[in-house]
């Protein structure tokens, strides 16, 4: 499949639209369904994952159903021991050593589980957006790192980065892979603490990037890649030529991001979760300006610039998703 997502999406006629964390507590049907499992083991059973992530489609009229998961549950079928915490999230309940044996022996075999709720997703004849997690962020839970500068994150990886990295990024670059196999029409590395490195850390990270960029070029203009706070990230990106898809929070210009890429770059965003929270014409008059602050409608995907804040209305999520959708391009 050689289309751009934006176009997978839409056809190319109008804006596509889906939102990070669509599939959350601010849904009846997630809390119906999840109530207070533990969502790998809601995975584990693909008819009530798939349930739950193509319900924002059919209530909200969104473009695209979300894989749902966490972005530790790949690790967790593979038998790594997460715990979560009220108010904290993953916890890993390992040893870091476990990541780091001399041949470790996966077995892909148990991510069955998540080919089958893609399968019962496409069946209903639904877009269908994979996921994982950054290796930088995925490693922050792995040393169960909730400094909000990511301190003992950075000071394990202050030096042989790539090398303390490999594990995680050969197991999420299979990951991508066989979500892709599976079905997947777009797939997205949210790598949401990665805006915390800056010098010598932020040039050796794009280089891990760059390892993961390339092993995925064959669904470059599917990939999307999200990081919160990440200018300077982002802007070291042209450096490695990166030509996928760029999911941009709200203290990003468009404009600008496009420019400085040459156009090689498609975008997703950047709306404030908080106008979606609060709704109403206030919600409106900002996603207007997101809408047209835009280069070019034919490399574009609407979301907000960070997951639906908790509390936020079915009611005002419907309302956005009507509004983009009827964005004359």
């Amino acid at each position: 499949m050689s289309e751009n997502i934006s176009f997978i999406l839409s056809g190319g006629k109008r804006v596509p639209v889906w939102f990070m964390r669509q599939a959350g507590r601010h849904m009846p049907k997630f809390r119906e369904i999840v109530g207070k499992k533990w969502i790998t083991d809601v995975v584990r059973e693909p008819e009530l994952a798939a349930e739950v992530a193509a319900e924002p489609v059919f209530s909200l009229g969104v473009d695209a159903s979300i894989i749902f998961m966490d972005i530790t549950t790949p690790f967790e079928l593979l038998g790594f021991n997460f715990k979560f915490a009220e108010g904290k999230g993953p916890v890993y309940a390992d040893k870091l050593d476990k990541l780091y044996n001399e041949q470790p022996e996966y077995s892909f075999d148990k991510w069955e589980p998540i080919r089958e709720q893609i399968k019962l997703l496409k069946k209903m004849k639904l877009k269908v957006i994979g996921f994982e997690a950054g290796p930088f962020t995925l490693m922050t839970y792995f040393l169960n790192d909730d400094h909000r500068d990511r301190i003992k994150t950075k000071d394990f990886l202050k030096d042989k980065m790539q090398e303390k990295l490999s594990p995680l990024m050969q197991v999420l670059l299979q990951q991508a892979k066989f979500q892709f196999k599976s079905g997947s029409d777009g797939f997205q590395i949210f790598d949401s603490w990665a805006g915390s490195l800056s010098g010598e850390m932020l040039e050796a990270y794009i280089e891990v990037l760059k390892i993961m960029f390339d092993e995925l070029k064959n669904y470059k203009k599917r990939l999307i890649y999200f990081c919160r706070n990440c200018n300077a990230l982002l802007y070291k990106l042209v450096n490695i030529n990166y030509d996928g898809y760029l999911s941009i929070d709200w203290n990003c210009d468009p404009k600008v991001i496009f420019n400085h890429f040459k156009g090689n770059v498609g975008l997703q965003g950047n709306l404030d979760p908080f106008y979606a929270y609060v709704g109403g014409d206030f919600m409106l008059n900002e996603a207007k300006k997101v809408l047209k602050s835009i280069p070019d409608y034919s490399k574009y995907v609407f979301n907000l610039g960070h997951g639906i804040l908790p509390g936020t209305s079915v009611e005002n999520l419907k309302l956005l998703t009507d509004y983009v959708k009827n964005w004359n391009i």
